[in-house]
This record gives C-alpha cells, structure tokens and sequence, in this order.
C-alpha cells in the first residue's frame, strides 16, 4: 500500500508543471522613515558677553581699581550669567549631538531595510518572471 502511495505521488509530481509548485510571495515594506526633531543650539551671542567696567580699566597694569562693591558685584553677576548661558550651549550642543547620533543610526538601520527590500522585490520579479518562462514552455 505504502509503495503504491509513494509511486502515485511520484506520478503526480513528475506530471504536474513546475509553475503549479512554485510559489512567488509578493514582499512587503514596513519600515518607518526616521525623523530628527533637534534643534540645532544656538550659542550666546557675543554682545551678551560683559564688557569690563571702566573703574577697572586701570587694574591690569596698576593693581588697584576704583570700582565701587556694587559695580563689581553686578559686573561678577553678569560675568556669572554669561558663563551659565556658556554652559547652557554646551548641554544643548550635548544633547543635540547624542539626537544626531541616533539619527544617523536610525537612518541607517532604515536604508538597510530599503536594500533588503529592494532585494526581496528583484527576487520577487525573477521568481515571477520564471513562472511566466515555465507557462510558455
């Protein structure tokens, strides 16, 4: 029983045409497209920079100034801001760098699902292609 079971699907298989057993699965393409939503970071312009007070004008060469506590205590205040809005720049530029960086990744992930789809397309039309020789054959 088993031997004529195996003959007649050996008969079956040899008759049958090739494009019968073929089968050619169209591909499909899921990948979203990445997007960057950083903001380049835009440094402290060079006007917000303290300018020295003119009662220390004289202190580079002589030692000694003729500034008033107020007038250095705001002049240190601005001094102090300036250096934070500096600091500010570089955590944005940080972060800013680490948002580039995972685009770069994450654009690069995605061109290599574009290749391997494109792959899976030039397979698809080939086995397509094979099915449409073997009918006219």
């Amino acid at each position: 029983m088993k031997r004529t079971f195996y003959f007649a699907l050996l008969v079956i298989c040899a008759v049958l045409p090739r494009s019968a057993l073929a089968y050619c699965s169209e591909p499909s393409f899921y990948s979203s497209e990445p997007t960057f939503s950083g903001s380049e970071p835009s440094a402290p312009s060079s006007y917000q920079r303290p300018g020295v007070p003119y009662c220390l004008s004289s202190y580079s060469y002589s030692g000694s100034h003729t500034c008033e506590d107020y007038e250095l205590d705001q002049y240190f205040d601005e001094v102090n801001e300036y250096i934070d809005d500096l600091n500010d720049y570089y955590e944005e530029a940080i972060e800013f760098s680490e948002e580039a960086r995972a685009y770069a990744e994450q654009a690069a992930a995605f061109a290599n699902d574009v290749r391997r789809h494109a792959d899976d397309v030039l397979d698809y039309a080939k086995c397509e292609a094979n099915e449409v020789k073997q009918q006219h054959e």
